[in-house]
């Protein structure tokens, strides 16, 4: 019974190393070899000339404020289901250390950013 299942492994193994590799040769043998046009590699502005660069300066605080907003879209989810486990375990008090911590964990990080003056613009 082991050796089934250790078999078993090994072929999922080797199935999923062996199709990512598989895939990349069958495309190189595929694919056109076309050398690139100058136009081809520009940027598409609808039939204009491009003006300027393509990239761009990003704004951190956007990024800043994306990472905020999961990391507490997340926690709120963990809320829903620790409410959920609150309510189904016997060790209550565990649950509820480990979630305080948790979120004392976040809280600490957040408003280590608000004292920093990161999220000042928020």
């Amino acid at each position: 019974m082991y050796d089934v299942e250790i078999t078993h492994l090994g072929i999922f193994l080797v199935a999923g190393l062996a199709s990512p590799i598989a895939i990349k040769v069958i495309q190189y043998i595929m694919a056109p070899n076309i050398p690139r046009l100058k136009r081809a590699s520009t940027t598409y502005e609808c039939g204009e000339k491009p003006i300027g660069d393509a990239q761009v300066k990003f704004n951190v605080q956007f990024f800043t404020f994306a990472i905020v907003f999961v990391v507490f879209d997340i926690l709120s989810i963990l809320f829903l289901l620790w409410a959920y486990a609150f309510r189904v375990f016997d060790p209550v008090y565990t649950t509820m250390i480990v979630m305080g911590g948790f979120a004392g964990f976040l809280f600490t990080g957040l408003f280590f950013w608000i004292k920093k003056g990161t999220m000042s613009w928020v």
